[in-house]
């Protein structure tokens, strides 16, 4: 199972751990298989066969062939290897796993991870085409290298774990989309094909260009916007931590400031942010000023609340003994309590990294900015009927922002408290 130890390359396995590897050996023979089939259909396959032709590097292949002049045949030619080779990473990948397996590698999890990773990648390049049984074979295989990870010996830690619940929604989704259409679409969301849009049709329009045979693909567009709003968000991130550490610093020091701020404070985050956006764009003006006031906005309360409750961890006995020191107030503070409320404070930070982001693209929307996701959403919304996969690409785009930046804030958590390990011991 997911949370038992590995043993020792060598050692004996339990009768359940036995089984379970035995199990998962058979499932990745499987997905190898699946893997080479994939690879060798997309070999010998005409370059028309609506597979290819409809297949996400096919669809890039005929731009860049319209864009560049290029001939037709020799670009679809060349995405026909990208989707060979992917076949093969995926083939090879799950050949990697079944040698872990059978070594009993320690590795065997993580081998196991990159196969169902390659496999995710060719849910996303090959298209669910009527009357094809090609997309059905990488779903099988994510939901094989699924079984395979949940029954092989060992943990998945959790960065890994979070790759394994992506490919599940993921499977689970196409899945869903499958059962809907053999039900007449009868199931919930499955009434209109606008409603549950295929994965791959999503990462087929960030590969495509933002307006027809426009010069710009989607995805460099989504960037350039996505770069734009974070710089609103990092601005209004510093901005709000910086004066939500000062007033947890201030309640924490005086209860009469604690008594009568806390309240407002409490009931700014009451009032909905679309309410309050317009008045600060109407009271700072057009530009990036408001928008990160709004990110600061909904930043500094979890970095108040946060720093308030780690200034006041620490140990009554380590206080009295400070004071025995006679030790000034300021010493108190940086060398006792703010190190006690760094686990606290980095905690508030990495929930605020993605509240600025939310808090800046709703800022943009009264300020008029037309160079950020806001406007990026607006635009699609207005179009999600008849393309609803860029809303869905604009939304992924907005998603791997906060999670950049959650993941930024995390390291520097991870590096800070590490040296204060170091410096402590």
């Amino acid at each position: 199972m997911l949370d038992t130890e590995l043993r020792p390359s060598g050692e004996a396995d339990t009768p359940r751990l036995a089984s379970g590897r035995a199990l998962s050996i058979v499932l990745t023979l499987v997905m190898l298989a699946l893997g080479l089939i994939v690879a060798a259909a997309y070999v010998g396959m005409p370059l028309d066969d609506p597979s290819l032709v409809e297949s996400t590097p096919g669809q890039l292949a005929l731009w860049l062939a319209a864009r560049n002049n290029l001939d037709e045949a020799a670009t679809l030619g060349t995405a026909r290897i990208a989707l060979v080779g992917m076949s093969l990473l995926a083939a090879g990948l799950s050949g990697g796993g079944l040698y872990a397996l059978a070594r009993r590698s320690a590795s065997s999890q993580r081998a196991l991870l990159w196969a169902l990773l390659s496999f995710d990648v060719l849910v996303l390049n090959v298209p669910p085409v009527d009357g094809s049984l090609l997309y059905p074979l990488p779903l099988a295989g994510i939901a094989l290298a699924l079984v395979a990870l949940f029954v092989a010996p060992g943990r998945v830690s959790r960065t890994l774990g979070v790759f394994v619940v992506i490919s599940a929604l993921l499977c689970f989704w196409e899945v869903y989309i499958a059962l809907g259409q053999a039900t007449g679409n009868t199931l919930p969301l499955t009434d209109f094909p606008w409603k549950m849009p295929h994965w791959q049709n999503i990462a087929e329009q960030l590969l495509q260009p933002a307006r027809r045979n426009g010069p710009l693909l989607l995805v460099g567009i989504l960037a350039e916007a996505a770069f734009f709003t974070w710089r609103e968000a990092f601005v209004g991130f510093v901005a709000g931590s910086l004066l939500g550490f000062v007033l947890g610093m201030l309640f924490a020091h005086s209860k009469l400031l604690e008594r009568a701020l806390l309240p407002y404070a409490i009931a700014s985050q009451t009032v909905p942010i679309l309410a309050i956006a317009p008045m600060i764009v109407s009271a700072l003006g057009a530009g990036w000023l408001p928008v990160a006031v709004i990110s600061a906005y909904l930043t500094f309360f979890p970095v108040t609340i946060n720093t308030l409750r780690g200034l006041l961890s620490p140990d009554p006995m380590a206080l009295e003994l400070m004071r025995s020191y006679a030790a000034p107030a300021w010493a108190v503070l940086w060398k006792l309590r703010v190190p006690a409320a760094l686990p606290y404070i980095f905690t508030a930070l990495k929930v605020s990294a993605t509240g600025s982001v939310v808090g800046a693209i709703v800022g943009e929307l009264p300020s008029s900015r037309s160079d950020g996701l806001a406007a990026a959403i607006l635009r699609h919304s207005g179009n999600y009927a008849s393309q609803p996969e860029k809303l869905w690409a604009t939304i992924v785009i907005a998603a791997l922002v906060g999670i950049l930046f959650f993941s930024a804030v995390s390291l520097v958590e991870r590096w800070v408290m590490r040296r204060r390990v170091s410096v402590e011991s």
